[in-house]
């Protein structure tokens, strides 16, 4: 469901297949659209619809799309990043061509075994992620080298999930 936040008027738009509980919706850069894991588990891709609900591209990558800081896509729309399950890793792709660009293993904060949904994950500018790391959550480059811990958090508190949303600048 889309809301206009003008006239709060909501707008149903239906997408088939999309895999809600890998991620949900996504926004795409520009905002005129979204991404979600789509297809069966076990055999998905990431897809781009319209505001319509109509596939615009499809990449056959590995992992789902992930929502904080900055979002799925690089501040420049030339990259994008996936959570890839099971292991910890974020995977870094190229918008063009669907081609790997990086892969990341992250950190366990919560000693678990694989990235939850909740885990931050996200762009913090063009060159770094936020995304878990060894004390908590910070900012990671795309060789995996911990830029700066950002919030620590003490292992014996395993719900503990930071919510990291950035605003456009413009």
């Amino acid at each position: 469901m889309l809301i206009d936040v003008p006239s709060l008027e909501p707008r149903f738009v239906r997408v088939e297949n999309a895999l809600l509980a890998s991620g949900g919706f996504q926004w795409t850069r520009d905002g005129k659209g979204i991404v979600a894991q789509w297809g069966t588990n076990g055999k998905s891709v990431i897809r781009q619809f319209d505001l319509q609900g109509v596939a615009k591209r499809t990449w056959p990558v590995r992992g789902y799309p992930v929502g904080h800081a900055l979002g799925t896509f690089s501040p420049s729309g030339r990259r994008f990043v996936t959570a890839c399950s099971p292991m910890r890793v974020a995977c870094v792709w190229d918008t063009a061509t669907g081609k790997p660009v990086a892969k990341i293993k992250l950190a366990n904060p919560r000693q678990e075994h694989k990235l939850v949904r909740d885990d931050a994950l996200g762009w913090y500018d063009e060159q770094h992620l936020l995304a878990p790391v060894r004390h908590g959550y910070g900012i990671v480059d795309l060789k995996g080298t911990v830029v700066e811990t950002l919030i620590k958090v003490d292992k014996k508190d395993p719900v503990f999930s930071p919510q990291f949303d950035a605003r456009d600048p413009g």
